[in-house]
């Protein structure tokens, strides 16, 4: 009789958003390829409804600036590092819990990165998404909030920095069924962190520097989060990364966990353990975030290639919409 599955091994998490390196970068680079023929595609039937040498300019300006996959991961990478922003924001409001604003973070991370592998930053760009996935996790996370009360900080925020423009609740909301159904309505997320806190709890049984071994789980934290930013998880299972972290933090407390592994696991699970463990290390030490002058660069050229079937400021969309109402919502991905 075959073995049963373990219990993550049945989630949606598991057998819906898992995939190797190779199998992510081609759906990845597919993405871009089709939303390149639709911004392409848009330009053109905009040019039919304005003038001719205005628009073989901006479809020379678009062609000459259109993102590649790398670029779009870039910009959609500074976005996911300004919801660590919205915390602080919201921590300082005292409207969320505080231990609730872990989960509803890598949450909101987990669920933009999800989104942008069926969609593409020429249709829905990260800053607008960025607002809905962390509203929408405050949700799935049992921290729901009213919109009025969600966006008050933010506008709040925005104030003091003199910004010219304000959060509305419509820019939330309005992209809340669309971030839902390009998740294909799979909310359940399953983080690291309560694995991490179960090892510290089992390490105890086999480890007699407590306090070391209680600094090394708090220290754990530090690369889990780092480990939310990168494509880990879509490649291993919360419990491998959340060992990996732990094994990080250990070394860097100079606390040996090895003792503890070779009593859980036999010989011939460590190796392969251990062989997952060294990757998952490397892909968080190795991680670089986005910095604020690349992210610019990106979006002054993202600026010039967005989709006009998408972009309400186009001529096409407000004719779209004017003839017809709303533009709908179609999903790129294959699997709706």
């Amino acid at each position: 009789m075959a073995d049963r599955p373990q219990l993550f091994e049945q989630t949606s998490q598991y057998q819906h958003w898992r995939f190797t390196r190779e199998s992510l970068a081609k759906l990845r680079a597919e993405n871009n390829r089709l939303g390149v023929d639709r911004v392409l595609s848009g330009l053109r039937q905009e040019a039919k409804v304005e003038d001719q040498e205005t628009s073989d300019t901006r479809i020379a300006e678009a062609t000459k600036n259109l993102l590649t996959p790398e670029e779009e991961l870039k910009l959609i990478d500074f976005y996911l590092q300004r919801i660590k922003i919205y915390v602080t924001i919201y921590r300082a409001s005292k409207l969320l819990k505080p231990d609730a604003l872990d989960n509803i973070k890598a949450t909101a991370i987990n669920f933009m990165k999800r989104f942008y592998l069926h969609n593409v930053v020429f249709d829905y760009q990260p800053k607008h998404i960025m607002l809905t996935c962390f509203y929408l996790a405050t949700k799935v996370e049992n921290a729901f909030m009213k919109i009025e009360d969600f966006i008050r900080p933010l506008a709040d925020a925005e104030a003091k920095r003199g910004s010219k423009t304000q959060t509305k609740s419509d820019d939330v909301l309005g992209l809340e069924f669309i971030v839902i159904q390009s998740l294909q309505f799979e909310l359940a997320v399953h983080h690291p962190y309560r694995a991490a806190y179960g090892f510290y709890l089992d390490m105890q049984t086999f480890i007699d520097e407590k306090d070391a071994l209680r600094e090394t789980y708090e220290r754990t934290a530090h690369y889990i989060d780092k480990s939310l930013y990168t494509d880990l998880v879509f490649h291993y299972q919360p419990s491998q990364i959340a060992l990996g972290a732990f094994k990080l933090a250990a070394k860097e407390k100079d606390l040996d966990i090895d003792l503890y592994l070779t009593q859980r696991f036999d010989a011939r699970s460590l190796e392969l353990l251990y062989s997952v463990l060294d990757e998952i290390q490397d892909g968080i030490t190795t991680f670089a975030a986005t910095s604020n002058d690349e992210a610019k660069a990106i979006d002054r050229k993202l600026i010039l290639c967005l989709n006009p079937e998408k972009n309400p400021n186009s001529t096409l969309y407000k004719r779209t919409v004017a003839v017809q109402g709303d533009v709908p919502y179609v999903s790129d991905s294959d699997s709706d």
